[in-house]
């Protein structure tokens, strides 16, 4: 037998790359795991199949009366590779199945990725072949049918994560598998395509920059640079594309109204104070998911010591200076855990975002946690019938879950309802709700929801808008434009004005709907409803002749 040195006990040889690295899990292995994916993926998510488009569903193109516009508006904006998944679902039917089956064939081929991923890291942590092969299909299977992932897979909306991790996961499997320790230019140019194909799905998507930086600091030997220096063709590459991508998302964050320095809900430290808690909510949830909520009710750390916030801030720095000391005793745990944190970054740091808290960006970052929980099953004798059984009933508990979540995406209004019951300090679920409930024609049910709402948040103009909706629904349009007139007086911005002027032209005031329009428009020029709706005005009005002052039928206003 030949004798293996000092260095190259434990799997690593010197200055090399781990043992145990090359080869793939299998092709016939592989397939075989994706085709029971792809039938457990349909039982556990098939419930959202019959529900409808809901919340930011319905500002997407495809929902928009512009929806048969070119292919070049489709894509003209923010996320284009987005928009072009949602435009093809629009030429193969535009059926509300197309779209949902398009989300969970992405989630199935995310899990077979995942699948590739693990496999290649539990090589790299020298796992003997069975528990490599058991431990890379059990967190593949986690990550298919954690209830987390519902938001993801269920919400037509949700395919911004998928997405964008699909395009992640193919840059970041091509940069393990790659032919040799040094990446080929082919190689480093094919991985920064698949780059810019990602971050033009969603911005998040950065994070693989330094997921592949970690990745090449941690292997083979934590923190080495030996990697960095191996692969610097793909970094050359990699920089003036960050330098180019920093620059825009700057200036978008500089304007933009829901995520970036200018967001009214959060200064950028309080939102870091703020995410400091919720980087450990969502691990609460990874562990123990009760408490799922499409609009979590979290609040506002406006300083380090409000909610606690200094506490778990100090706890996570501690949890970072873990995993870099204790990098050779639990390798996988310790990547995982910094992968998570990576992969969260770009929504839980310093840049605002209006929501502190949402589910769906756990997509990516599960992936981190998966990893902590196999290191956590290394010593385990996986040919105990007690681990065995022990983990049967992990996965069915966690199967049943995501089957019971999945059933509430087939009916929205019971999601918000419950997100509403929730939230004390948090009043769009309200607004959600009402909008729903108005939508399937049950104004009359928004009613108590709506003054629960108005005891908690008196001067909330969005609780004020919503009773305008209901009222409106219910045909009392001199309280609904009451009630919108004083979600004006709350916060004069497009939206209400928007509303105020389009209920204005059911009720005949036709000059009136005219000043409300044009204020909304000139509150919010980038407004594409309150633009569409000034011009139908303005067309109503060289169609009919009328003068400014005289009123128009309603009809015309619609």
């Amino acid at each position: 037998m030949a004798k293996v040195g000092r260095k190259q006990r434990g799997g690593i040889r010197a200055g090399g790359v781990p043992r145990h690295s090359g080869g793939t899990i299998g092709s016939p292995l592989t397939l075989g795991i994706l085709g029971i994916a792809a039938v457990a993926g349909l039982i556990l998510y098939g419930p959202a199949f019959d529900g409808r488009f809901v919340f930011d569903d319905t500002v997407l193109p495809f929902y928009q009366p512009s929806a048969d516009a070119s292919l070049s508006t489709w894509t003209g904006g923010v996320r284009p590779v987005l928009m072009f998944s949602y435009w093809l679902n629009r030429m193969l039917g535009n059926s509300l199945l197309g779209y949902h089956a398009v989300n969970l064939l992405i989630h199935i081929l995310n899990t077979a990725l995942v699948l590739l991923v693990i496999w290649r890291l539990l090589g790299w942590c020298n796992w003997d072949p069975a528990k490599r092969k058991w431990g890379s299909i059990a967190g593949a299977a986690l990550f298919l049918i954690h209830p987390l992932q519902t938001e993801a897979v269920c919400y037509v909306a949700g395919r911004s994560e998928s997405l964008s991790t699909l395009f992640v996961l193919l840059a970041y499997t091509l940069f393990l598998y790659r032919r040799k320790e040094a990446i080929s230019w082919l190689e480093a140019s094919a991985v920064m395509a698949l780059f810019g194909i990602a971050v033009a799905t969603k911005e998040n998507a950065v994070c693989l920059a330094g997921l592949l930086v970690l990745t090449d600091v941690f292997w083979p030997q934590p923190f080495s640079i030996s990697g960095l220096r191996k692969n610097w063709r793909l970094y050359a590459l990699m920089l003036p594309g960050a330098v180019v991508a920093t620059a825009v998302v700057l200036r978008m964050l500089t304007h933009a109204t829901s995520a970036g320095f200018s967001v009214p809900e959060f200064r950028w430290y309080e939102y870091l104070f703020t995410e400091a808690r919720a980087i450990f909510v969502y691990i609460r949830l990874a562990v123990l998911p009760i408490g799922l909520s499409v609009d979590h009710d979290f609040k506002t750390s406006h300083t380090i010591l409000e909610h606690g916030s200094i506490f778990w801030t100090l706890l996570m720095a501690s949890l970072v200076v873990a995993a870099i000391r204790l990098r050779r005793q639990y390798p996988l745990a310790c990547f995982g855990l910094l992968l998570y944190l990576i992969a969260l970054s770009p929504t839980s740091s310093i840049v605002p975002i209006a929501d502190p808290l949402v589910e769906r960006r756990m997509y990516l970052p599960l992936v981190g946690l998966v990893l902590i929980a196999l290191d956590l099953t290394r010593r385990m004798n996986f040919s105990s019938p007690a681990v065995w059984g022990t983990a049967a009933a992990l996965f069915l508990a966690l199967g049943a879950s995501c089957y019971a979540r999945s059933q509430q995406w087939e009916y929205p209004d019971r999601l918000l309802t419950e997100a509403a019951l929730q939230s004390k300090h948090n009043a769009r679920p309200y607004l959600n709700l009402t909008s729903v409930l108005v939508h399937e024609n049950r104004c009359a049910a928004a009613i108590p929801h709506l003054e629960r709402a108005e005891r908690l948040f008196p001067r909330d103009y969005r609780v004020q808008l919503a009773w305008g909706w209901a009222l409106e629904c219910l045909k009392d349009r001199e309280g609904a434009l009451r009630r919108l007139l004083r979600a004006a007086e709350l916060n004069p911005c497009s939206q209400v004005y928007e509303e105020v002027g389009l209920l204005y032209g059911e009720m005949g005031r036709f000059s009136e709907a005219g000043r409300a329009l044009q204020i909304a428009v000139a509150l919010d020029p980038t407004s594409h409803s309150a633009r569409e709706a000034l011009a139908l005005w303005q067309k109503t009005v060289d169609t009919l002749g009328r003068p400014e002052g005289s009123a128009a039928p309603a009809a015309q206003m619609q």
